[in-house]
This record gives structure tokens, C-alpha cells and sequence, in this order.
């Protein structure tokens, strides 16, 4: 399994997913992560934050806290940031599409040669544009620090799937690069396997510059904060998108690839749970470059197929 980090860079939001707060803020990082399948290396890129210092690569704009002080960066309240928003960063591009097929030909001594490779894209094609919005209910006071209700409530919480099934052949595994893209929340996973675990300092804290991990589980007092997945059937595993290993008042874009194995016929599922009746609203409307923007001022992900191999 592969990770490819093109862009990250919070937007850190000070409006928790569990109770309304006060202050926005956004800090700029990028990088680039090669990962095989037990680990690997990282090298970060800067990103650019508009009102905002560059420290390190992530920029960060400064805001109001709730105690109503006005500080760089963004202020802190009883050990959560807050501050105002920013836009940050560039987009490098994604890996080049795979499955190129091969014309057939005449074979030496004149007998004709079977040719064409399978056109592997289109195994996975399904995947191309797969999404999942969690909007905003209402009219949200879209300000610095406000919250919003999910628009669709499953009990007392949040709870949207999309499902799509594989082509290609049964018994054969293909490595399927996806680009994840959108605007989220951070969550805490426990356990699993983290492929990369590259970091970047915002508002005195260490955020995973790559979140992804493979497996684990949330801690009870974490499930406030949304968690956004990728589960595929065969073989069976869960990624989690948006793995921060911490949860506070921030907001997330996020912009990078992953390479997963997926068997033919079997299914993907785009899923995001969240356990109360509250998310932080993406208060500028933010998206990364290239795909539709939020759905009144919600979080979403967009997967994008880039590549398709046999494993």
C-alpha cells in the first residue's frame, strides 16, 4: 500500500464538534510521502497562508479567541486554538493514469499475435467521483466560531455511505490509486497501522501531515469528532482519511493519494460517521482547487481514481 501526500493544510476552525465555541483559524503544510507497504520517507513542502507567518512550512492566520484577545497564529481557550481563517497552500500534481493498452501485431514467420492489454482504469472506474457531503442545516450563523446541526441526522448523530463495486477478475488484487481530496474535521484513532508518520507543528501542537491509517479504533470520548473512511471488502480493510491522533477545534483540507489493493467483484465504501447532532462548519466555503466546493458550508470528501495495476 502506497501514500502520497500532495497537500494537506488545516483550517483550523475553533468551533467544536461537541459544544459551540468561538474563533477560526487556518495554517498552511504540505509534502510529498513515499511510503512501501511497513513504512517510509516523507519530505514536506511549505505551504502559504493568506494574513499569516510561515513557520516550518504551515502558516497559520492569526484571530480572536474566545476570551476575545487578539494573538499570531491564533489564540488558545482553556487548551483549544482559535483564531481566523486563511487560505493556504498549493496543489502539485497526481500520479499519471495507468492502463495504457498495447496494439497487437504480426509475429516473426508470419502467424498473427494476439495483443491488447486490459484497459485496467476502467476496473475501478466506479471510484472516479465517489463522494459524501455532511452540510449544514438551516441558515448556519456562518461567523468566526460558529457551529452548525447536520443537515441529515441518523438517531442523534451522522451517518452517510456510498458503495460502489470493482470490476476485473475474481482472485485478482488490483493496486488502486485514489486521490483524496475535501474539507474535514480531525479524528483519533487508536491502534492500526500508520504509514507515514510525518508531522507538522501548528498552534504549538504536532498534526499527522499524511492522516491516514489502516485499521484501529476510536476512543469513546473521541466519536464527537466525524471519522471519514475507505473500507474495502477484499481484502478486507478500513482507512481512516482524516487520523490526526487528536481531535480539537480545527478543520482540515486535505489533498493527497493513496494506493490500496482491491480485489475484482469486490466492493468500496466511502462512509463518514459522527456521533453527535454537531460539526464544525467549513466557514469559508473552502475546497481544494479543482472540485465543487462544500454544500452549505459542510464537510465533504471526493475520491478521484488515478491509477489502476495489477498487484
Amino acid at each position: 500500500m502506497r501514500l502520497t501526500a500532495l497537500r494537506l493544510f488545516p483550517l483550523a476552525l475553533a468551533a467544536a464538534a461537541c459544544s459551540p465555541s468561538t474563533g477560526n483559524d487556518l495554517a498552511g503544510t504540505g509534502g510529498s510521502t513515499s511510503v512501501g507497504g511497513t513504512g517510509g520517507t516523507a519530505e514536506a513542502t511549505g505551504g502559504s497562508a493568506a494574513g499569516g507567518a510561515t513557520t516550518g512550512g504551515t502558516s497559520a492566520a492569526g484571530g480572536q479567541s474566545a476570551g476575545g484577545s487578539i494573538g499570531s497564529g491564533g489564540a488558545a481557550s482553556g487548551g483549544t486554538a482559535s483564531g481566523g481563517a486563511a487560505s493556504g497552500g498549493t496543489a502539485s500534481g497526481g500520479a499519471p493514469s495507468g492502463g495504457a493498452a498495447s496494439a497487437g501485431g504480426q509475429a516473426a514467420g508470419g502467424s498473427p499475435a494476439s495483443g491488447g492489454a486490459e484497459n485496467l482504469d476502467a476496473v475501478a472506474e466506479a471510484i472516479d467521483g465517489l463522494r459524501i457531503d455532511d452540510p449544514c442545516t438551516g441558515t448556519p450563523q456562518v461567523s468566526v466560531g460558529a457551529t452548525c446541526d447536520h443537515a441529515t441526522l441518523t438517531g442523534v448523530g451522522f451517518l452517510a455511505e456510498e458503495q460502489v463495486s470493482i470490476g476485473g477478475d475474481p482472485g485478482t488484487t488490483y493496486a488502486v490509486t485514489l486521490r483524496v481530496r475535501g474539507v474535514i474535521e480531525p479524528t483519533n484513532v487508536s491502534g492500526g497501522e500508520r504509514p507515514s508518520t510525518e508531522t507538522f507543528s501548528y498552534m504549538g501542537l504536532d498534526w499527522r501531515t499524511a492522516p491516514l491509517t489502516i485499521g484501529g479504533t476510536v476512543p469513546v470520548d473521541d466519536t464527537d469528532y466525524a471519522q471519514w473512511r475507505i473500507t474495502v471488502d477484499e481484502p478486507a480493510a478500513e482507512y481512516t482519511l482524516n487520523d490526526y491522533q487528536r481531535v480539537g477545534h480545527y478543520i482540515f483540507e486535505l489533498d493527497y493519494e493513496v494506493t490500496v489493493p482491491i480485489e475484482g467483484g469486490s466492493t468500496l465504501t466511502l462512509s463518514a460517521v459522527d456521533a453527535n447532532e454537531r460539526l464544525i462548519l467549513n466557514y469559508e466555503g473552502y475546497a481544494p482547487e479543482g472540485i465543487e466546493g462544500p454544500v452549505n458550508h459542510g464537510q465533504f470528501v471526493e475520491l478521484e481514481l488515478v491509477s489502476v495495476s495489477v498487484e
